[in-house]
């Protein structure tokens, strides 16, 4: 952390969503890496991928939860993590390219969304042996669409929520004076269709047309 990194993520899974037994930190562990790295500005990401690792996440006060859960996702856990402001990255990607757990991390994803949950976009790329998406995470924005969240919601997990757990928020996400001035220019309205980040004519970085692609079409 004090030689600059943004974020730390630490492994809460005890492997149960592959019947594994994983060795995990204990609560006292997990909560002074968060300490100590919110002493130092310092965001802190929790890696889980079963509901029955979730209160080592709550007790660690880790800041986003990394992958949505595989199995039935009770109220009470929704209901805990809204209350604690704990960003959660549902990764549906991940999950589908394993072949299980998808479509019940999609129900889990439309319930917390529902309850006001947080949301960050994050696809696990290279994360595990398959194909994901290379750019733009479309897929990944179609499940949160079919999860029940709004194309502008997705967007924003996409770009001020990412920038946030990343713990670049003071420099990405959003368009405001002072930030870097990253801007992708679509053909279209992606509030009305998704499919249109797909649809690119300019890509600016650091205020620089690094790409332009005159002939896409509208």
């Amino acid at each position: 952390m004090d030689d600059g990194a943004d974020v730390v993520k630490i492994a809460l899974e005890s492997g149960s969503a592959f019947g594994l037994k994983i060795p995990v930190l204990s609560k006292e562990e997990a909560a002074e890496i968060v300490q100590v790295a919110h002493q130092r500005g310092t965001r802190v990401s929790a890696h889980v991928l079963a509901s029955d690792d979730l209160p080592r996440v709550l007790e660690a006060g880790v800041d986003d939860i990394a992958h949505m859960v595989s199995d039935p996702l009770s109220d009470e856990y929704i209901s805990r993590i809204v209350q604690a402001g704990i960003y959660w990255v549902p990764t549906i990607e991940l999950w589908m390219n394993v072949g299980s757990g998808g479509q019940q991390a999609v129900k889990n994803l439309r319930r917390f969304v529902a309850a006001g949950g947080k949301v960050a976009l994050g696809t696990d790329y290279a994360g595990y042996n398959a194909e994901f998406d290379l750019g733009m995470p479309i897929r990944e924005l179609e499940w949160m669409l079919e999860a029940g969240m709004s194309i502008q919601q997705a967007i924003v997990a996409g770009t001020r929520n990412a920038a946030y757990v990343c713990n670049l928020g003071h420099e990405l996400g959003t368009l405001e004076v002072g930030k870097i001035a990253d801007v992708l220019v679509v053909n279209g309205d992606p509030l009305l269709d998704i499919h249109a980040l797909l649809n690119v004519r300019m890509v600016i970085h650091s205020g620089e047309v690094i790409r332009a692609f005159p002939s896409a079409t509208g």
